[in-house]
């Protein structure tokens, strides 16, 4: 009987006519027990109903089992697709940032408690969340003027230029908590934004005794707009009341919050509208990669678990290097950022005061060309900008690539290089 070898990638001889040998819908598989040369090539059949699902092309599929039924989410074009396992297709979301430029990037949280499960998705500008069972949601939008009165749910707050302690506020309708109104349209917008989520200042911001509304959270804000949203999912949320007694501002979603219970597309909002280009989940945690412009090279954010919005002071910094951060790639409790010159491992520590810390002494000083690394099991692929394709385990990078195959992904990068940029 003759031997054949497995191929373990595509190989191609410029000499004697030979054919090329091309490894088409397989992968190589260590397994030492099947075969002589210890390895296997499995089928992997191409995904056929992709084909024609959307304008295409394909941008990023993602799913979870154990979350939204196990779906698949598709990135076709401008489009994002939730594909049941009839293969049945239904659009999300229709305005996706540059269908002609690069990955749409996701990341799934399971459902904890009453929390329901998230579908996030970067599109390398914007950042939102998919959420089956839906938040109730509002925005406050014009301008605020002194002595203005907000009602949200049950609680009332005041904008003001007087003394935010004067007669004892409350937050009832007659004795309203007391809200810095500043001195630029931007701070009464903020100063609220704080009250109702009891973050910064008591006392200057607002009343000193002020109690954070247990029942909506607000999610963003800007020198004229407020985004508000219930705090439980579900229709429960769409009886929260919203009013204004102020004539330059009002509620888009009138005087009750809305879309409770509905599926829906909501954006991330991100410190100084950066935009955002991966993200991914570790120990509940999103991590999401901004991108990496003047003042965010090296640094990623975190969404706390259960939450569906970025504190701006929810970031760190790699340390080790300068250089920019491609993307993320979690290997059990740990996750990887790849960057330009160098790949550091961070992890959640558990502790509210350093949630996220870098681990000593593995720091690969090889990066990666971008949107290459992916992580398979306990190990990471990643490929260098010189088209070496290296398998890190425990620390340790192999290059596993053969000559071939890195002048063929030099290729690719060349022309990646000129078709993009």
């Amino acid at each position: 009987m003759v031997k054949v070898n497995f191929r373990t990638s595509d190989f191609r001889r410029q000499v004697a006519g030979a054919g090329d040998l091309i490894l088409k819908n397989r992968y190589f598989e260590e397994n030492p027990f099947l075969t002589d040369d210890g390895a296997a090539l499995l089928a992997r059949p191409g995904m056929r109903r992709l084909k024609h699902l959307g304008s295409g092309p394909i941008r990023g599929i993602h799913s979870e089992a154990g979350a939204f039924n196990g779906d698949l989410f598709v990135a076709s074009g401008a489009e994002m697709y939730r594909m049941d396992s009839n293969l049945n297709a239904t659009s999300i979301y229709t305005n996706l940032y540059n269908p002609e430029k690069g990955f749409v990037n996701m990341a799934i949280t399971a459902a904890i408690g009453t929390t329901p499960e998230y579908l996030f998705f970067a599109d390398g500008r914007n950042l939102y969340v998919y959420v089956e069972n839906g938040y109730a949601n509002g925005a406050l939008t014009g301008s605020i003027a002194d002595n203005d009165v907000i009602c949200i749910d049950t609680m009332y707050y005041q904008v003001t230029s007087s003394p935010l302690d004067e007669g004892n506020p409350a937050g009832t309708s007659s004795n309203p908590w007391r809200v810095a109104l500043g001195t630029v349209p931007t701070d009464a917008f903020e100063n609220l934004y704080n009250a109702v989520n009891g973050t910064g200042v008591p006392g200057t911001d607002y009343s000193t005794d002020l109690e954070k509304n247990l029942f909506v959270r607000a999610t963003n804000y800007s020198a004229n707009l407020m985004h508000v949203r219930a705090v439980e999912a579900g229709a429960v949320g769409n009886a929260i009341v919203t009013t204004t007694t102020g004539t330059g501002n009002s509620w888009t979603n009138g005087d009750r919050l809305t879309g409770g219970g509905e599926p829906y597309v909501q954006q991330v909002f991100m410190p100084d509208d950066v935009g955002v280009t991966d993200v991914a989940v570790v120990s509940s945690f999103v991590i999401v990669i901004p991108t990496q412009t003047d003042g965010y090279q090296g640094k990623f954010y975190w969404i706390d678990p259960g939450e569906i919005f970025v504190d701006p002071l929810n970031f760190a910094t790699a340390e080790s290097s300068p250089d920019g951060v491609y993307g993320v790639e979690v290997l059990g409790d740990q996750f990887w950022l790849p960057g330009e010159s160098t790949t550091e491992v961070w992890y959640p520590t558990g502790d509210a005061e350093t949630p996220m810390r870098r681990l000593q002494g593995v720091v690969l000083d090889r990066g990666s060309w971008q949107n290459t690394a992916q992580a398979v099991h306990e190990s990471m692929v990643i490929v260098d900008a010189d088209g070496g394709v290296f398998l890190v385990r425990g620390g340790t990078p192999q290059r596993v690539s053969t000559p071939d195959i890195e002048e063929e992904i030099r290729n690719a990068i060349s022309l990646q290089q000129g078709y993009l940029y």
